[in-house]
Parts: structure tokens; sequence; C-alpha cells
């Protein structure tokens, strides 16, 4: 079985086009349990999502009345009983077709890798938050090809036996925009696991992320109110000049 986990707030829009195409490009037989929290959204969110529940009997969602932060990932991950666990971010729009066959089967063939990401598409408008190829080291086995370096979160899969060793250090960690869970995870992989992380190359999703589509799909001024509180004032000037005037 495999624990999908997605952790949104006030970007519906995103979120149902994730879903849309989450629920196309799943394989037909995927025994799955998918584990979602809305972080206190009042954009419709909340309504969407109880839509969706009553069409699949897998999605559990639990509704905060506020946000709570990232920190909620702790809740998702301990919840999951899955045999593999994908971290799926909701501003990614498009996957593969049969993504989660994909995603075991390259984690399967590198045992030595302890989290692994879906590539990613990357154009004038977003780099999907992938650094340039020329900071990875690509891995060949079997016909598979891993790019070995920066792993994001955005669709990332992990052994849920391997996160059982590092949960206790996960959830002492206090996860914020600056130190989000992928990071901490890759971390605690290596250091205490001794496990390496990479790109699935070349399999991509659309990440959309970045200043762009926040503007284009109306998400502005909510990433902004995100970086203040924050205090990532580079991407706060980032953003302000993407703004709609």
């Amino acid at each position: 079985m495999i624990s999908f986990v997605m952790l949104t707030w006030n970007r519906r829009q995103f979120m149902e086009m994730c879903l849309d195409s989450f629920y196309q490009n799943i394989s037909e037989n995927c025994v799955y349990q998918f584990l979602l929290i809305d972080n206190g959204s009042d954009d419709g969110t909340v309504e969407a999502l109880r839509k969706r529940q009553n069409d699949d009997k897998n999605l559990k969602v639990i509704y905060n009345k506020r946000n709570k932060g990232l920190n909620e990932y702790k809740k998702l991950l301990n919840r999951s009983k899955g045999d593999y666990i994908i971290i799926i971010d909701d501003d990614v729009i498009e996957f593969p077709k049969n993504f989660d066959l994909l995603m075991v089967k390259y984690l399967d063939n590198f045992p030595d890798f302890g989290f692994l990401a879906l590539d990613v598409i990357q154009n004038e408008h977003t780099n999907g938050g992938k650094p340039d190829q020329q900071y990875y080291v690509d891995i060949e086995k079997y016909g598979l090809t891993i790019s070995e370096g920066q792993t994001g979160g955005w669709c990332a899969i992990l052994r849920r036996k391997e996160y059982v060793k590092i949960k206790f250090r996960f959830n002492l960690s206090r996860l914020n925009m600056g130190k989000g869970e992928d990071g901490k995870l890759r971390r605690l992989m290596y250091s205490k696991l001794n496990l390496r992380s990479g790109i699935i190359k070349n399999i991509t999703c659309f990440h959309a992320c970045g200043p762009y589509y926040s503007n284009i799909y109306g998400f502005i001024e909510r990433d902004l109110f995100k970086f203040k509180v924050a205090k990532l004032n580079a991407f706060v000037d980032l953003y302000n000049n993407f703004k709609i005037k």
C-alpha cells in the first residue's frame, strides 16, 4: 500500500487541479490511502474537499480551524500506514501516467537512496523548484537514471520502514518556510541511515511554483502574506514584482 500525504491552505484552484491529475494518472489497481490536512482555508477549499471525500473512500481529510504551519507534516507522516509514503505539494498540477508505479520502481531499484522526487518541467516561468542539472550527478542502473543532489518535496517518495527509524528526531524538529519537511527528511536519511537523495531523471511532473504562476492563478497576496510572516524578505521582493497592477 502507498500513503499519499498533502498539506493545503487557501489554494483551492491548484488543489483541485492537483487532485484531478492525481486521479487521472494513478495506476488503476493502486492500493492507497490519501491523507490530507487543510490548514484552516477560507477560500472554498473545505467545501471542495468534502465533495471529493464523497467520491473517494480512501481520502481522509483533517480540517484545521487555523493554519498550524508545516509542522502538520508530522501528523501526516505519523498516520501513514503504507509501505511507501509519497508527499505531494498542492501546486503540482500535472503528474506522469502511472507515477505511483514509477516512483516505487525507482526506489526499489536504488536501495541506497531513501528520498526520491519526480523530475520537474522547467520553462521560462519556473524552474519547478529544482536547481540546474549541473548541480547533480547522474547514476544509472538497469536502464534507470537517478540524478543525485538537491531533492525537493514537491512529489517525493520514501519508505515508511525507514521513516520509522528517524521518526523521533523528525518529530522534534521545528518545521517552517525556511526549514521544510523535505530538507529535514533528506538530512536525517543521510545522517542517521546513510541513505542518499535524488531526482528521478526525465520522469516529470508540473510543479507550478514561483511568482509567475502565483500571480496568474491569483495566489500572489496569499504567498506574499506567507513570506512576510516567515520574514523571507527576498521572496517578498520577488513576488511583489509580479503583482498585477
